[in-house]
C-alpha cells in the first residue's frame, strides 16, 4: 500500500527510520554532507503489511527557469532498503510522486538532483537531464549545482540555461 503524508505529520518513529535510511544511502557521499537541504513538504511511503519497502519526499515551490516562474515539485531521496530492491517498488512509488506533483499539486514541473549512475533509472520514467546551470541557497548566498538535474513536464520538453530553485536544494 502507498501513502502520501504531509511530511510535518509524521511521527517521529518513521521520521527516524527516514532519516537512517537516508543517511545509510547519502550519508558518505560529500557533497551531501556538506550541503543543506529542504524540508521535505510530502512523504511518499510504499508499506508491505508493517514494513517501508521503498520511499521519497517531494519539496512543493516556486522555481525560476529562464526568468519565468514555475511551480514544481521537487523529488528527493528516492530510497529503497537493501532487502526490498529489484522489485520495482521504486518505480510504483515514483509514478505515485508524479501523481501528486502532477494532479494533485498542479505543479508544471518535476525537479531531481541525482548522481550519474541513475540517469538511466530516471530516463525509462521519462525523466530527462537538463544542462543548465543550477543556483541554489546555502545560508546567506548562492550557490551553483556541480551534479546532474532532470526534468520532467507535461508537454514539449523545457531546455532552460538557468535554473534557480529559489531556496535549499532538496
Amino acid at each position: 500500500m502507498i501513502k502520501v503524508k504531509a511530511y510535518a505529520n509524521l511521527d517521529s518513529a518513521t521520521k527516524q527510520e527516514l532519516l537512517l535510511e537516508i543517511d545509510g544511502e547519502f550519508g558518505h557521499i560529500p557533497i551531501v554532507k556538506e550541503t543543506e537541504w529542504a524540508a521535505p513538504d510530502w512523504t511518499i511511503i510504499y508499506y508491505k503489511g508493517d514494513d517501508i519497502v521503498t520511499f521519497c519526499n517531494v519539496v512543493e515551490r516556486n522555481v525560476i527557469l529562464d526568468g519565468d516562474v514555475y511551480q514544481a515539485g521537487g523529488i528527493n531521496n528516492l530510497i529503497t532498503p537493501k532487502k526490498y530492491r529489484g522489485n520495482g517498488f521504486a518505480t510504483k512509488a515514483m509514478k505515485r510522486s508524479e501523481e501528486l506533483i502532477f494532479q494533485e499539486l498542479n505543479c508544471k514541473i518535476g525537479l531531481l538532483l541525482c548522481a550519474d549512475a541513475l540517469i538511466p533509472y530516471y530516463e525509462k520514467l521519462s525523466w530527462y537531464k537538463v544542462e543548465a546551470e543550477v543556483i541554489f541557497k546555502q545560508k546567506n548566498e548562492q550557490k551553483i549545482w556541480s551534479a546532474n538535474l532532470m526534468l520532467k513536464n507535461n508537454g514539449d520538453k523545457l531546455r532552460p540555461t538557468k535554473i534557480d530553485l529559489n531556496g535549499l536544494p532538496w
